[in-house]
């Protein structure tokens, strides 16, 4: 089906490759560990040998099709089958660019989202960060079309929030989607930011519960044609920049705020507001509420000017990468 891609398995180390022009990912069978262009990454399930047939995990098919596949290329996984749409010419590889970024404060109006001992509300948080990014991207970069999903407290769908932004995206193109929020914990030394994009398949069991919570406002009356967006097949050049947009804005998160929060790194889970945009997204969890020192730095208003700093350093990081 990819034809450009090429595999070998040594028989004696049971040592595999798969590579193409645009990277090499190695594996041992019986390892939950792959190395792509020699930097290694842990997967939640090994890759298995049956005989002569080799099984590769969700998140090595993935990683596949993210990195070594050049053009863009549909994918989903359903149950116990893989639906690939290959298309039949490939859209040249490109710079990137950014003429439009949608910015979303997380929560609002009914839904607080989480909170801190004070009763401080991470509906507020998010808001204030978004209204700083709004305010800097307006002023240093007034070529850039920037829209707000929310500018005060009020309560947004999730779904709502995704068709907003394909409604931007229908009149410019190179849109970027940044969604703000703020992580919790049982436990007070849970401590950190996290960026995260779209995944089928969650990177951690940690990921996967903080998506459930994001999750939980989906509204009872679903609008169907953002139903029919969201079983749409990912892209994987959609994907591919979403998390070069990812590590781009974790990067200058953690050389502006660490040690001050920590980071936990780049991470994927199932986000039904970034599943239903249909551009580069990512969501950010600036730090925890539930732990005091955090809480104080993600309330202060200088912090909050500092996050906003940070995250416009990553999309010009971005902006400027290649494709």
């Amino acid at each position: 089906m990819l034809p450009e891609l090429s595999t070998k398995l040594k028989k004696y180390t049971n040592v595999g490759s798969i590579y193409t022009p645009q990277g090499n990912i190695q594996f041992r069978i019986g390892s939950s560990f792959y190395t792509l262009d020699g930097k290694i990454y842990k997967i939640p399930k090994a890759i298995l040998k049956k005989e002569e047939e080799v099984y590769l995990p969700l998140d090595l098919v993935e990683a596949i099709l993210l990195n070594l596949i050049a053009y863009d290329v549909r994918y989903q996984f359903k149950e116990t089958e893989l639906i690939v749409l290959v298309p039949k010419e490939t859209i040249p590889k490109r710079n990137l660019g950014v003429k439009a970024i949608i910015i979303d404060a997380g929560h609002g109006g009914k839904d607080p989202g989480t909170s801190d001992t004070t009763g401080y509300f991470e509906k507020e948080v998010s808001l204030g960060v978004a209204r700083y990014t709004y305010l800097y991207l307006r002023k240093y970069y007034p070529e850039i079309r920037v829209e707000m999903v929310r500018k005060d407290d009020r309560f947004v769908e999730l779904e709502d929030r995704s068709k907003f932004a394909n409604r931007v995206l229908s009149d410019t193109r190179d849109v970027i989607f940044i969604s703000f929020h703020c992580n919790a914990s049982l436990s007070e030394k849970a401590a950190g930011f996290e960026v995260y994009y779209l995944s089928q398949s969650p990177s951690t069991e940690n990921a996967r519960e903080t998506a459930l919570i994001e999750n939980r406002y989906i509204g009872k009356h679903k609008n169907p044609v953002v139903s029919q967006i969201q079983s749409q097949m990912l892209s994987s050049v959609t994907q591919r920049r979403s998390k070069k947009l990812a590590d781009s804005v974790a990067d200058q998160y953690e050389k502006s705020l660490s040690p001050e929060i920590p980071s936990r790194g780049v991470k994927k889970a199932d986000f039904s507001v970034l599943r239903g945009s249909l551009m580069p997204a990512v969501l950010v969890e600036m730090g925890y509420l539930t732990n005091p020192e955090e809480s104080k730095k993600l309330r202060d208003k200088t912090f909050q000017k500092k996050i906003a700093r940070s995250v416009i350093k990553g999309i010009h990081e971005y902006a400027s990468a290649k494709d």
